[in-house]
């Protein structure tokens, strides 16, 4: 069984959501209302990556066309994202 390429950026931005609420709720220690209003946010902006995914012309043969470039990006932004509360 072959998994789409959009399914994989999408799992790729699920696990990260999912562990940028575990890692900043259980080890950075961040409140619950903080991070209930900025998840919010969050959310938005991987929803924003994975529709520009989903948008790219994937007639032209680009890096920038693979989901590995898109999942990168997702990766980069949630470890950015964690840096920023653990400073």
């Amino acid at each position: 069984m072959k998994i789409n390429n959009q399914v994989i950026v999408a799992i790729v931005t699920g696990v990260c959501l999912i562990g940028l609420i575990a890692i900043l709720k259980n080890i950075l220690l961040i409140s619950s209302e903080t991070l209930s209003s900025h998840v919010i946010i969050y959310i938005i902006v991987y929803i924003g990556f994975t529709t520009s995914y989903l948008a790219i012309d994937k007639t032209t043969k680009s890096f920038y066309n693979t989901p590995l470039f898109w999942s990168i990006i997702i990766v980069i932004t949630t470890l950015a994202i964690i840096a920023v509360y653990a400073l």
